[in-house]
């Protein structure tokens, strides 16, 4: 039974069609499909530190940032030491008046040098412009069950908290691009799960698996567009080809039925078997057991690294777009890790101090750090930096006020996007005072969201091409606020 399981959960590579919401576009698309664009988004699950991701450095400021912090690790508080910080000086502000965690130094010279980073302050979901003294007197709506990870997962992927959607802002872009598509393969591709978040009305995502590697390069017995394979879940020992386990399975799955549930089940598994093999022939030289990517991508990447393994496959697929047939693409990818309650602390090696220079969250930055890096820089040798953006999301941020091994649950958070069309060496919004009680604090330093996700995104849909009306159907609360876009994208 176990071998059955396998088998069935590996032959759903794509998903079922969802239900039609009732915010559907129209069959008429405005879209512009032109040239090559794609969506890179990198979820951060657990929630992301982002008061230590960049840190103001002036006297005053650090040094309110670390008394809200608790003071640095020896202290048991969560500030990082100032001399740590690695200097940036944004765009229109004082030149190294802000720090990037010091794991995070490829991206450090990709803003300050290359000006192809940019961090967006204090954003996350909300449901109206929401003051704390609304959100105290709760005289406007508020996204239901605030600081709860599955939820707040959930608002980010959907940008519907006021709804139980069945789709997310990433199947609902795919729909808008769908005329992208010209061969097999959707507008939309997982490597790192977001269910709901690919979800389209009319489209359905791919999923494919990151690169595996064996002595430092790509195994090359692997693909990432894996195809149900019976005869791997069932130890045939038999004789004849039509009752070998796979050739069972493909005819098996032609039969005409007279159960529609069944109809659909054996429709997606030979969607699924039609897409692996187009995606195959598209990206690999096979010969006998192995594949070869006809086109390879150029960089030095780890292969320690699993968000750098997920990225690595993403650029593979970008490399091979024309044969792919695709002209607009939106990658879902992820990183694990972040719920940094206990685990946020490290020791030093040497003194054997409580230190935020190592330890789980001083790692995750780290593999951010290396893996963001090293893709840009493939995009940037195969010349498609300016048509590719990377952005990141994560379910909250967290608390100032330390817990003495962590930080607790929070609400806003500064992102990151990345490429070489964003208007990079600079924080797009206002970069809140890194204080307890401000007006920004709903309590133990959660910052209330100053800019609402829903202006994030609509920024990056209209950068693809999506019409106003378009990206109204892929972030339908956008004309709830007055912001509405960010000055990001060039």
């Amino acid at each position: 039974m176990t071998n059955r399981r396998d088998f069935i959960r590996a032959s759903a590579a794509l998903g079922a069609m969802p239900f039609l919401p009732p915010f559907s576009i129209s069959s008429a698309n405005a879209a512009d499909t032109s040239g090559y664009k794609a969506l890179v988004c990198v979820f951060l699950f657990g929630g992301n530190d982002s008061h230590n991701l960049i840190v103001p450095r002036t006297t005053s400021e650090y040094n309110t940032y670390s008394a809200a912090r608790g003071g640095l690790a020896e202290m048991n508080g969560l500030a990082l030491p100032l001399d740590s910080l690695l200097s940036v000086s944004p765009m229109g502000m004082a030149a190294n008046s802000f720090g990037l965690h010091p794991a995070m130094t490829n991206l450090a010279t990709l803003f300050n040098t290359d000006k192809k980073l940019a961090v967006v302050a204090n954003t996350g979901p909300l449901l109206a412009p929401t003051t704390l003294l609304q959100y105290q007197n709760r005289s406007v709506p508020l996204p239901p069950q605030l600081f709860s990870h599955s939820d707040m997962q959930m608002h980010w992927q959907t940008m519907r908290p006021d709804y139980p959607a069945d789709t997310g802002w990433g199947g609902r872009m795919a729909d808008v691009f769908r005329a992208a598509a010209s061969g097999l393969l959707p507008v939309s591709t997982s490597l790192g799960g977001g269910n709901i978040f690919m979800k389209g009305d009319i489209t359905s995502a791919y999923s494919v698996t990151p690169v595996k590697y064996k002595t430092g390069v790509i195994d090359n017995t692997t693909r990432i567009a894996r195809t149900p394979a019976a005869d791997v879940y069932w130890n045939w020992t038999g004789t004849g080809v039509n009752s070998r386990p796979q050739n069972v399975f493909v005819n098996n799955i032609n039969d005409p039925r007279a159960s529609l549930l069944e109809q659909q089940y054996a429709g997606i598994n030979k969607a699924s078997l039609d897409v692996g093999a187009f995606v195959t022939n598209a990206m690999y030289e096979v010969n006998s057991s192995t594949y070869t990517l006809k086109n390879a991508v150029p960089g030095n990447w780890p292969t320690t690294n699993r968000l750098a393994a997920q990225l690595h496959s993403v650029a593979a697929m970008i490399a091979a777009r024309a044969a792919l047939g695709v002209t607009r693409e939106i990658f879902f990818v992820s990183l694990g890790g972040f719920d940094n309650h206990g685990d946020q602390f490290g020791r030093d090696l040497v003194s054997g101090n409580k230190t935020l220079l190592a330890g789980k969250h001083y790692d995750l930055l780290r593999t951010l750090d290396e893996a963001l890096s090293v893709f840009y820089r493939a995009t940037d040798s195969m010349g498609v930096a300016n048509n590719v953006t990377t952005m990141t999301m994560s379910d909250f941020g967290r608390t100032l006020r330390s817990s003495g091994q962590g930080s607790d649950h929070g609400w806003g958070g500064h992102q990151l996007v990345l490429g070489g069309a964003v208007k990079g060496g600079r924080i797009a919004g206002d970069f809140p005072m890194p204080a307890l009680g401000t007006s920004v604090d709903v309590g133990e330093g959660r910052l209330l969201p100053a800019i609402a996700s829903d202006a994030y995104i609509a920024t990056l849909a209209n950068w693809m091409g999506a019409s106003p009306a378009e990206v109204a159907s892929i972030v339908p609360n956008l004309s709830r606020f007055n912001t509405q876009t960010l000055d990001l994208m060039a």
